[in-house]
């Protein structure tokens, strides 16, 4: 059938005044917003809206702060887009942009001059202001605007505001007791690190879904005047599938035709992003200069439109329903239709509007940009603009940006001209960002032939961080680079330094003669640069930490040597939070990882961030924090930074963490792959990891032979290269109790001493628990003690608390499993039906399975005395007994507050009792009883 003819367009209709911001069918959302904004919180709160593109979340947004305003708030907002996700803290700029100097006037010096500067309001000083600063800023200008009005804080398209906004925003919201009502739009996908920053009861979360069938038609009634017979009304709304901006798109299009004449085929796109784009291309030569411009510059004023456009195109833009006017702000009616507007643009109408908005906005960043951006031909004053931009793009932390300006920089240099220092300037900013494959591509083809010794040095070792086969080719590279370096001390320092790094953290090999080399380059950086000496005392903390020293005075001198912004992958503070992991310091080790996190997510560095992210994912993994763990895992697998990391860690954790549930089979799998490609790509850490992770799922699998074989190729590789801290590959416990499990407890003996020296030499709180374990696992396997008994029961409590359920939970096992092979059939059931708990609340159901199988063996308990308490029973009285509320007994014993709540119960009955009031003296009574 033909198309239907078109007919004279409908006029719109005005939105219905009844209905809040013309919205329909949102009695539900718009009564939570409702409820937000009427309450009077004891603190900051958070509500998230949170819907697919289209779905009406923005409008609702908007309605949010319109009620706002009409209750006399004060309404600080940012609109993210796609275009700033780059931009260091634009949404932070956003929120302040109509706050006064006056406003500000209270907040203490240092924190105003950082905040200024972050805002463009001053030139920066010698250094730049650090993310704590600025986060610290914003904190004491949100306190002081609350305290002379309720505060709204909103943020619509959570998912793309810049990340340091994020990170200031999350800082603040945490230490936030004033009140502020936080009121947020994003698109479905995972918690931001802001929704992060809110405990569970001061975040509410309203899924905005699509419209019904009678949504849909009070939309085309009151938003156009359409008004359709129910056939068509339900083909409408299959077609849309009920999303409102599809709804009135499609709406629109209908508006132009003759209904009579349409037949099977209803005139409309697939999908949204076609509708959308079919409306642009109809849009008058005004509306939709102004929209591309919008599309080009997120930050465009009323004033820039009509010096673009004419006099008339913001109202023109505004009629035409493209673009919405904030004051002197623009914005586009909804992101999508600014993203339509640049789909459908030529390169020549986007390059000649880059050039139009370079004579139009005022901030120089802004303008060399738009000037680059419309550039075609070398341009040696334009090129040395950029660099200036460059520099001020990284002073203020903006990597992305700067690798933009960099590039045009490059670009637009004539022939002839010199470019070294602009390439090597790129490739620095390149391998900051991430970007392997455009750093390879850069350095590749020049680096044997750049002009100075210098150059050709770091562009070897830059090329280490870009596309490499193996870590043989890493090798070739530092050889290259040694070569070049010839008899410059300074030059074979940095070498050496990596190639110090490259031995003891990828290949773990002799890390003694590694740390000699790093600790003689410490002593030779004095004379030299700062760079050099950073670079310095990076190697060392890695060769510091395997070697069992402590490294805060490192840390400390890094620290006074950062004047300028350092790559955040070559700093000592991850080096220090993995010393805790191995220590059990696991509270120490969250607080850097998640700062170092917050940091490279903050300056938007992805190796960086990928690198936070294994920390997390390993600290996790020792924690037995099973869940949190895949979780990151899975965000892993699914992110674009997973080829930033060369090596088979992922595949590596994965093991570790199947193996940690209990599931061997899987453990295995994806521990043999993980051996293979360490094996062929030469890296003996992930290697060492994996193997580790063979041995434990041997041992679930009662095969404690080759549980033996597997750990103690871990064991000895680690004492034979020089590795004294015995956490960082913990194989020690697995191997003592294969070990002892196949009768060698000679050799299990052995492993003891050398935790137990190694305590006393690094007063190592792991080490120390390890040691105790394995002493007392050999014991109880020769002979039954009940020393050794309480000493193992002991182990498992002090595990527990230092956070380190997964060991806690298995020593419980071991211990059952000696009291049952003892015939101490009570004392077993109760270590095993511990175990069990705390195995299910991990969520290790392998592991669970393996203690019910122990329990199984138990059979049958004797009857106790009455009134006699199991020993689990007995240790959750006595913390009711201490004062701690059941959350807090959970927390330290590793369980579920419904086991601590099950445990209680057992206990009230057997004592007779009904409150805590009468637990205290009826334990004294039972503890009177002769046994």
């Amino acid at each position: 059938m033909g198309q239907p003819a078109p007919r004279a367009p409908r006029p719109r209709a005005a939105p219905d005044e009844s209905v809040p911001g013309g919205l329909v069918g949102r009695e539900a959302e718009l009564g939570a917003l409702a409820a937000v904004l009427d309450r009077q919180p004891a603190t900051t709160r958070a509500l998230v809206l949170e819907g697919e593109p289209g779905v009406g979340k923005t409008s609702l947004w908007e309605h949010g702060l319109a009620c706002a305003r009409e209750r006399g708030m004060r309404v600080l907002c940012a609109r993210a887009s796609e275009s700033e996700t780059g931009l260091p803290l634009a949404g932070v700029i956003d929120l302040l942009d109509e706050v006064g100097a006056e406003e500000l006037a209270g907040i203490p010096s240092p924190q105003l001059q950082a905040l200024e500067v972050a805002l463009y309001r001053a030139e920066p000083g010698d250094q730049p202001p650090t993310d704590q600063v600025v986060a610290l800023a914003l904190l004491s200008a949100l306190r002081a605007l609350a305290v002379q009005q309720p505060l709204v804080v909103a943020v619509d398209d959570l998912q793309w505001l810049d990340p340091s906004s994020q990170a200031a925003l999350a800082y603040a919201s945490r230490r936030l007791t004033e009140d502020v009502t936080v009121l947020l739009s994003r698109r479905p996908g995972p918690r931001t690190p802001l929704e992060r920053a809110f405990a569970e009861d001061r975040l509410e979360h309203l899924v905005v879904g699509t419209t019904s069938l009678g949504g849909t038609r009070q939309i085309l009634a009151r938003r156009l005047d359409l008004r359709l017979p129910h056939h068509l009304l339900r083909r409408v709304y299959d077609t849309t599938t009920g999303n409102p901006l599809f709804v009135l798109e499609v709406g629109r299009m209908m508006t132009t035709v003759d209904l009579d004449q349409i037949g099977e085929d209803l005139p409309v796109p697939d999908a949204v992003e076609d509708a959308l784009g079919l409306r642009v291309a109809d849009l008058d030569p005004v509306p939709a200069r102004v929209l591309l411009a919008l599309a080009l510059d997120a930050d465009l004023r009323v004033a820039h439109a009509r010096a673009l456009a004419g006099p008339d195109a913001v109202e023109c833009a505004v009629a035409a329903g493209v673009v919405r006017a904030d004051g002197e702000r623009l914005r586009p009616a909804h992101p999508l239709l600014a993203e339509a507007a640049r789909r459908s643009a030529s390169s020549t109408e986007v390059r000649l509007l880059h050039r139009d908005l370079a004579d139009v906005v005022a901030d120089e960043q802004r303008r060399t940009l738009h000037l680059a951006l419309a550039a075609t031909e070398p341009d040696a004053d334009l090129a040395e603009r950029l660099d200036a931009a460059v520099d001020r793009a990284a002073a203020r932390g903006a990597t992305r940006l700067a690798v933009d300006l960099a590039t045009h920089a490059l670009r637009l240099t004539p022939d002839g001209v010199d470019d070294t220092a602009r390439v090597m300037r790129l490739a620095r900013l390149l391998h900051a960002a991430g970007e392997k494959q455009r750093l390879t591509h850069l350095l590749e083809p020049r680096a044997a032939s750049l002009p100075e010794p210098a150059d050709r040095v770091r562009a070897h070792i830059l090329l280490t961080g870009g596309v490499v086969r193996d870590n043989g080719d890493i090798v070739l590279l530092l050889q290259r680079a040694l070569d070049e370096a010839a008899d410059d001390a300074g030059l074979r320092l940095r070498v050496l330094c990596h190639l110090a790094e490259n031995e003891a953290v990828i290949e773990v090999r002799d890390v003694a003669t590694a740390d000699a080399r790093a600790t003689e380059a410490v002593a030779a950086a004095g004379e030299l640069s700062r760079g050099a000496q950073r670079l310095a005392l990076y190697t060392q903390a890695w060769t510091a930490v395997l070697r069992g020293r402590p490294v805060a005075d490192l840390v400390d001198r890094f620290e006074g040597l950062m004047h300028e912004q350092v790559y955040l992958a070559r700093t000592p503070f991850r080096v220090a939070g993995q010393q805790h992991v191995w220590r059990g310091e696991l509270g120490l080790a969250a607080a850097r990882f998640e700062a170092f996190r917050l940091l490279a997510d903050d300056r938007a560095e992805p190796q960086p961030y990928a690198l936070a992210r294994l920390h997390l994912c390993e600290l996790d993994l020792r924690a037995g924090a099973w869940d949190a763990a895949e979780e990151r895992l899975d965000e892993w697998a699914a992110s674009t930074d997973s080829s930033l990391l060369h090596w088979p860690m992922y595949e590596r954790c994965r093991a570790l963490l199947l193996a940690g549930r209990g599931d061997a089979a899987g453990a295995r799998d994806w521990a043999e792959r993980a051996v293979t490609e360490a094996e062929t790509l030469g890296i003996r850490w992930d290697w060492l990891e994996a193997t580790r992770a063979l041995g434990v799922a041997a041992l679930l699998d009662h095969h404690p032979d080759q549980a033996v074989t597997h750990l103690r190729t871990v064991w000895d590789h680690t004492l034979r290269e020089g590795v004294l801290d015995p956490g960082t590959f913990p194989a020690a416990p697995d191997l003592v109790e294969a070990l002892a499990e196949i009768g060698n407890v000679e050799e299990a003996g052995g492993v003891v001493r050398v935790l137990t020296e190694a305590d006393r030499a690094q007063d190592h709180a792991w080490a120390r628990l390890a040691a105790a374990r394995g002493g007392a696992t050999i014991a109880l396997a020769g002979r039954w003690s009940d020393a050794d008994a309480d000493a193992l029961a002991a182990t498992a409590t002090a595990y527990a608390g230092l956070g380190l359920a997964a060991d806690a939970a298995r020593t419980w096992l071991a211990l059952g499993r000696a009291q049952r092979r003892a015939r101490k059939w009570g004392s077993a059931a109760d270590s095993l039906e511990c175990s069990v708990a705390m195995f299910e609340a991990q969520g290790a159901p392998g592991w669970a399975a393996a203690a019910r199988a122990e329990l199984e063996r138990v059979g049958a308990r004797r009857p106790s005395a009455a009134g006699r308490l199991t020993t689990t029973e007995r240790r959750v009285a006595d913390l009711a007994v201490q004062g701690l509320a059941n959350k807090e007994i959970a927390r330290t014993l590793v369980v579920t507050v419904s086991t601590v709540e099950f445990h209680l119960r057992n206990a009230y009955t057997k004592l007779g009792i009904r409150s805590r009031m009468e637990l205290a003296p009826r334990l004294q009574e039972l503890d009177r009883i002769p046994t």
